[in-house]
C-alpha cells in the first residue's frame, strides 16, 4: 500500500517538476526574444507577460492542491493566486506593465525567497543561493516598478532570461534531490 502511494507521488512530483521545466524554457524564449528585440509593440509584450503570469500562477496553483504533503509546495497557493492576478491586470492593463512586471519579480523573489529557507530546513547545500537569488529577484522587482515602460521590456527580457535559467536548473537540481522531500 505504502508503495502504491510514494509511486503516485513520485508522479505527481515529476509532472509538477516537468511542467516547471517547460515553464522555464518558455521563459527562456520570451525572454532572449525580448532582450534581442527591445522595440516590439509594447502591447504585445505585455500581452505576452500577461499570459506567461498567468501560466505560472495556474501551475503554482496545480502544485500546490496536488502536492501530497510535500513541504516544498505550501506556500503555491498564495503565490499562485497573486500571479493569476498579477497576469490578469497586465494581459486587460499593459500600460501596467512595468509594475505589474516588477509586482511578479517581488512575488517570486519571495517565493525563491521562502523555498531557500525550506532547503536548509532540509539541510540541502544550495539554500543560500535559491535565498540570495530570491532577493535580487525582489530588488529587481523594486527596481522595474519605478522604471519607464520602454526599459521594463528590456529588463523584463533579461528577467525572464535568467529566470528561465534558474528554474531550470533549480528544478534540475530538485529532482535529484527528490529523496529527501519524498520520504
Amino acid at each position: 500500500m505504502f508503495s502504491k502511494i510514494l509511486g503516485e507521488v513520485k508522479g505527481i512530483f515529476n509532472i509538477v517538476t516537468m511542467a516547471e521545466m517547460i515553464e522555464a524554457l518558455v521563459y527562456i524564449i520570451i525572454g532572449l526574444i525580448f532582450f534581442v528585440n527591445p522595440s516590439l509593440s509594447f502591447t504585445l509584450v505585455a500581452v505576452i507577460t500577461g499570459f506567461a503570469l498567468t501560466i505560472n500562477g495556474v501551475i503554482s496553483i496545480y502544485s500546490y492542491f496536488k502536492r501530497d504533503n510535500i513541504d516544498l509546495y505550501n506556500y503555491n497557493l498564495i503565490f499562485g493566486i497573486l500571479l493569476v492576478i498579477v497576469g490578469i491586470a497586465t494581459l486587460f492593463m499593459n500600460y501596467l506593465l512595468a509594475i505589474t512586471f516588477g509586482i511578479y519579480l517581488i512575488i517570486s523573489g519571495t517565493q525563491k525567497g521562502a523555498y531557500g529557507l525550506l532547503l536548509k530546513k532540509f539541510n540541502d547545500s544550495s539554500w543560500l543561493t535559491v535565498l540570495i537569488i530570491g532577493i535580487i529577484f525582489i530588488a529587481l522587482g523594486v527596481t522595474t516598478i519605478f522604471t519607464s515602460p520602454d526599459a521594463a521590456v528590456k529588463v523584463a527580457g533579461i528577467c525572464l532570461l535568467g529566470f528561465g535559467l534558474i528554474d531550470f536548473t533549480n528544478t534540475l537540481l530538485l529532482r535529484r534531490r527528490a529523496k529527501y522531500f519524498l520520504k
